[in-house]
């Protein structure tokens, strides 16, 4: 299969090896699924490092807000990019997930909590991809999905880390997130898209 697409991919002909990926795929992983989950998690968990530091610089710039619109997004790619990229059932949450995992391991101020977003965002996402049949895979689903995560990073920010604040703010906090999520999956969506 890796020889068929090499093949189709030295043609430059990028329609073609969508055309091949698409043709017969079924629901169950291959061994190159697997490995393409590998290095998105890989890729997300660097991502998600580098969100804690855009985090912090958009926060000195222009508040949680303005930071929270920056950068959450950041953390929610995971999702949207090993769904866009491997258009399997449970992609989405598995490449949250696992990028989490890795990111737990890197010494930041989140720790071993990032695996409780990842697991918890990952499903949000997923249901996205549920909903629609496992069978869309588009930039809007990815911004959907994105967005979905949104909601349950400022829940989880309420219960592990104290964020909380009047009813007004904490609804422009969930805003800022579902724009953030959408803008970002929506991004990495197109990313994949593109060079896939």
């Amino acid at each position: 299969m890796s020889c068929i697409i090499g093949e189709l991919a030295m043609s430059g002909d990028k329609s073609l090896i969508r055309e091949y990926r698409g043709a017969g795929s079924s629901r169950s992983w291959t061994p190159i699924d697997f490995a393409y989950l590998a290095v998105v998690a890989v890729i997300s968990a660097i991502i998600f490092y580098a969100a804690w530091y855009v985090y912090d610089a958009a926060k000195a710039i222009g508040g949680p807000i303005f930071a929270r619109v920056i950068s959450y997004g950041l953390w929610f790619i995971g999702a949207p990019f090993a769904a866009t990229l491997i258009k399997k059932p449970f992609s989405g949450f598995l490449g949250e997930t696992l990028g989490a995992l890795i990111e737990s391991f890197i010494p930041t101020a989140g720790g071993f909590t990032n695996l409780i977003y990842g697991i918890v965002q990952g499903m949000m996402s997923e249901i996205i991809y549920a909903v629609t049949g496992w069978r869309r895979y588009d930039e809007k689903v990815a911004a959907l999905a994105g967005a979905a995560a949104g909601p349950a990073a400022v829940a989880l920010d309420a219960i592990l880390f104290d964020a909380i604040a009047t009813t007004g703010v904490v609804l422009v906090w969930i805003i800022a997130a579902l724009v953030s999520g959408a803008i970002y999956g929506y991004i990495v969506a197109r990313v994949v898209k593109a060079v896939a």
